[in-house]
């Protein structure tokens, strides 16, 4: 089936495009963290298992692009939570604590993400977009508190918490595009978006 190659050859093109993406200094440089946010619209569209394969590989990339040594060789903070003159020690270089904690974060939230399957076959993005919006916060929140908790400062500017909730409606503005793109690709390859979960039957069947 040649949905799911190029799913995630999409996610695997994401992070390229990533590099190139700048922030919006007006908007305390709010960012669009472009392979999560493909990642929490991919996994409305995509069953458990696959789900899971995105989620290792989405984070064994993140992790591996914000090492301390890739951070220091790379020097890009457009992807960073806080970047340019709002720049602190805690959060400007991503995620920076290892590989294999994002692994288990996108797991999470993609798998709460898996419930709004139904909606998604059915063409309601309504509320998908908005729980796109609220797993990219809980994503940087997680990763924030993560940083902050293994630096022993936790610390909450007001610019780390407008910067998160920027990053977010961002994420809300590009995940109806992505989901146009999904259901796009779906077409295109004559994939029907299943759901797999619990099944009620409420005439005795």
């Amino acid at each position: 089936m040649i949905f799911y190659p190029v799913t995630i050859l999409l996610l695997l093109l994401s992070f390229v495009l990533q590099e190139f993406l700048p922030g919006i200094p007006l908007a305390h440089h709010a960012t669009l963290l472009l392979p999560p946010v493909y990642f929490f619209t991919a996994s409305v569209a995509v069953p458990f298992p696959m789900m899971l394969l995105l989620a290792f590989i989405t984070g064994l990339l993140w992790d591996a692009r914000h090492l301390p040594g890739a951070v220091r060789v790379v020097e890009a903070t457009t992807d960073s939570l806080i970047s340019g003159p709002l720049g602190m020690p805690e959060i400007v270089n991503g995620g920076g604590f290892g590989i294999g904690i994002s692994i288990i974060i996108f797991a999470l939230l993609g798998t709460f993400l898996q419930g709004v399957r139904p909606l998604f076959k059915r063409g309601r993005v309504e509320l998908p977009v908005l729980l796109v919006g609220f797993t990219t916060f809980a994503w940087l929140l997680l990763e924030y508190l993560m940083q902050t908790f293994l630096r022993t400062s936790l610390f909450f500017p007001t610019a780390v918490w407008t910067k998160m909730i920027t990053d977010a409606m961002l994420a809300m503005l590009a995940s109806p595009l992505l989901f146009l793109l999904l259901y796009s690709l779906a077409g295109l390859s004559r994939y029907e978006i299943k759901y797999d979960g619990l099944r009620y039957s409420f005439d005795g069947r």
